[in-house]
């Protein structure tokens, strides 16, 4: 499968670094991780929210089902 970031209230390149890759699960696997960057700043703004959308690596079509779109919340921790 594949892994895609979405904007939400978070922006691509200003609030993290998007990712677009290739989840490979072996037999007996049942997770995956893979890492997001945050880009972090001092400067104050409300939380704010990006999703991951997963794909089927063939038809590059989003999949279905309520574990397929995650939120992610990047909470802000400055003053």
């Amino acid at each position: 499968m594949r892994a895609v970031t979405q904007d939400g209230d978070a922006k691509a390149n200003e609030d993290y670094l998007p990712y677009d890759g290739i989840i490979e699960f072996a037999n007996g696997d049942s997770t995956k991780t893979f890492d997001v960057v945050i880009k972090d700043d001092d400067n104050w703004e409300p939380d704010e929210d990006f999703f991951v959308q997963l794909y089927d690596v063939s038809s590059n079509n989003e999949l279905v089902g309520q574990d397929t779109k995650t939120r992610v919340t990047i909470i802000d921790d400055d003053k």
